[in-house]
């Protein structure tokens, strides 16, 4: 059996609390509520994806959200619930130097 799958969210820097990452919190919790999963959603301090906040991420996948809503939950929850894996729109990705 894997480690559990656990979502932070950025709620003690200084730009996702801001931009609503409290509520997205929130929400996520109701959702696993809702959902009966088993994720574990937790606050945590800056992710160092400022311009993309609200900012999560999703371990141990190491996924990571940006610009999330309130209402993306129901779908990130649905996803690692069910090992569907990322969803896409929201997903990070680390562009290349050149």
């Amino acid at each position: 059996m894997g480690k559990p799958t656990k979502i932070y969210v950025c709620t003690e820097g200084k730009k996702c609390p801001k931009r609503g990452s409290k509520k997205v919190l929130a929400q996520l919790k109701a959702e696993v509520e809702q959902q009966n999963s088993s994720l574990e959603v937790k606050g945590c301090g800056c992710l160092g994806t400022c311009k993309k906040g609200p900012s999560l991420v999703v371990t141990p996948d190491k996924v990571r959200y940006g610009r999330v809503k309130p209402e993306d939950s129901a779908d990130i929850v649905k996803a690692h619930s069910a090992g569907e894996g990322p969803v896409e729109r929201l997903v990070i990705t680390k562009k290349k130097k050149k």
